[in-house]
């Protein structure tokens, strides 16, 4: 071993010690300097030709590589036969292929003008569409495949090259192209790429592209609304061209023959069943209904994977099925877990942590597992799978140590609020008894703010008692399985709510107190204090928190559908 790795660097030795003369001419090429390029040319005509780097590259590579010194390029072209261009290095690329992959697209003008062969030459990693469609050139992409003939054997655009090519255009997004393509080449539809599927299961893989991955929310039109409404409008538009190129694959692939285009749909379905994507799964079932049926991996269906990966906008739509929606549900896997049995098993990790908090992770649990029930016939909510355990039994030890950490969050959080309630009253009694008088007590405006601090006062030390006895209920309470899902939220919901406004009215008791300190003798200090003091509420407000907690309780995660007659899934 060790006499082949010292034969190894003493021909790599040698190779370097080989190229050392094309030095000047490789500097003269990365920096663009004609000039020296030119005097080393003179001495040498077969330099054009020469390999000058290790990896066998041209004069002609290094300079298209930079993609810069368009000048030095075109003048290089120049001297160069068409044979010369189609030179290629250790890859099998030629001088077009790297324009490509850097997004050239001036030098490959000038390459293709000279020798149009060049854009069908195939290194050993594509052709230089493929690797300007992998490197994500979208411009390059557009020029290469106006010059790149589909009319010669074989055909680029056809079988698996095709099918790779229109895959790498849409993992890059560049959903023009690929309508496109679809439109002048259809058959790319029906082909699947070994190791990489269908270009309907690349669709399937990306989730950010459909309007049900935008990540999009109100606050970021809050707080930027120009970059919002750019942004939004620039999504909206890849959202419609994507769902376009998902009609326009699932009309061609009906086209085929029932058991073929089964085949096609059966993955992209599973796929977008698991990732979350209900436009394609709509627009698959609608363009070939029997597909809804199929079975994937351990024979489960799309409703069962979304019931595993907790995808609530993909089992939304069994609600636009007809009379068949129980009949998905009596799917039994091997291990013979029905969908409850499924609802009740722990998701993975970054599917659970979608929500803040142990608690509030057990309550959506619970909505799931509420939620499947009600399709489920009575005689699978008590059946047993293989280890003998009901649905009610697998939730209850899937979700045993998940129960104790949200009963545990459910007192730190309870804790704390009952802290800052109780600060909150004592500040509130306190200033009752060591109530501001005011400098004028027949001035209107005194009055009137001496009648708002003892109102507001009053409230804040009433909302804060009423929080802390909330809190506490809280603390003593036996946190059942049962109590996760409405009894707990709504206590902590209306605690919360009860400290918001008890520190609501003690800025405003606080506010009042100082106008009758101060009065009209120091106005002009008054307005940057009111600021302040609304301050805290508005952090209070924008806490996540309460929101979260509000909106999973009384909003639900499941979004409100009903069938549809015009688009109903069978």
């Amino acid at each position: 071993m060790a006499t082949t790795f010292r034969r190894a660097r003493g021909q790599v030795e040698n190779k370097l010690r080989d190229l050392g003369g094309f030095l000047p001419l490789y500097k003269a090429a990365l920096e663009g300097q004609w000039n020296e390029a030119r005097k080393f040319l003179d001495d040498d005509p077969e330099a054009f030709r020469a390999k000058i780097t290790i990896a066998s590259e041209t004069a002609l590579h290094i300079a298209v590589g930079t993609g810069e010194n368009i000048d030095f390029v075109e003048k290089l072209i120049r001297s160069m036969s068409p044979e010369d261009l189609a030179l290629i290095d250790q890859n099998g690329e030629t001088a077009l292929t790297v324009a490509a992959v850097v997004g050239n697209v001036k030098a490959a003008k000038l390459l293709v003008n000279k020798n149009p062969d060049l854009s069908n030459i195939s290194g050993k990693q594509g052709l230089p569409v493929l690797r300007a469609a992998n490197y994500g050139q979208e411009e390059m992409v557009k020029y290469l495949l106006a010059v790149t003939r589909g009319d010669i054997e074989p055909s680029p655009f056809a079988g698996e090259s095709g099918a790779e090519l229109l895959i790498a255009i849409i993992t890059e997004e560049f959903f023009d192209i690929a309508l496109e393509l679809i439109e002048l080449y259809p058959e790319m539809a029906a082909v699947e790429v070994n190791g990489k599927g269908s270009t309907l299961a690349a669709l399937a893989h990306k989730t950010d592209i459909f309007c049900s991955g935008s990540s999009s929310t109100h606050w970021q039109l809050f707080f930027n609304p120009v970059g919002f409404i750019k942004r939004t409008t620039k999504e909206r538009l890849k959202h419609a061209k994507a769902l376009e190129l998902v009609k326009a694959l699932c009309r061609e692939i009906c086209e085929l023959d029932d058991a073929t285009a089964f085949s096609l749909f059966q993955k992209p379905l599973h796929r977008a069943a698991q990732l979350g994507i209900p436009e394609i799964i709509e627009e698959i079932v609608h363009a070939f209904p029997p597909v809804i049926w199929s079975s994937g991996e351990e024979n489960r269906n799309v409703f069962q994977l979304a019931v595993m990966n907790r995808r609530e906008n993909v089992f939304g739509l069994i609600y636009q099925m007809t009379n068949y929606k129980h009949l998905v549900t009596r799917y039994i896997d091997p291990n013979g877990n029905n969908i409850l049995h499924l609802a009740g098993q722990l998701p993975s990790l970054d599917r659970l942590n979608l929500v803040s908090g142990a608690a509030l992770q057990v309550q959506c649990e619970l909505q799931w597992f509420q939620e499947v029930k009600k399709f489920v016939p009575p005689s699978q909510k008590e059946a047993k799978n293989k280890d003998g355990k009901t649905p009610k039994m697998v939730f209850r030890d899937a979700h045993q140590k998940l129960m104790k950490d949200g009963a545990q969050w459910m007192k730190t959080t309870a804790t704390s609020c009952t802290v800052a309630a109780a600060l909150i009253a004592t500040v509130a009694f306190a200033a009752v008894i060591h109530a501001p008088e005011g400098n004028n007590r027949e001035d209107p405006v005194t009055l009137s703010a001496f009648g708002v601090f003892a109102v507001t006062d009053a409230v804040s030390l009433f909302s804060s008692v009423t929080a802390i006895l909330m809190f506490l209920s809280i603390l003593t309470s036996r946190y059942s399985q049962e109590d996760f899902l409405y009894a707990l939220p709504r206590g902590l919901i209306f605690g919360l709510s009860m400290l918001f406004i008890s520190i609501l009215t003690m800025m405003a008791a606080f506010a009042a107190a100082i106008i009758l300190v101060f009065g009209r003798v120091k106005a002009v200090i008054l307005i940057p204090l009111g600021g302040l003091a609304v301050l805290p509420v508005s952090l209070f407000v924008i806490l996540p928190l309460l929101y979260q907690i509000t909106m999973s309780t009384y909003g639900g995660i499941f979004p409100k559908q009903q069938p549809r007659d015009t688009r109903t899934l069978h």
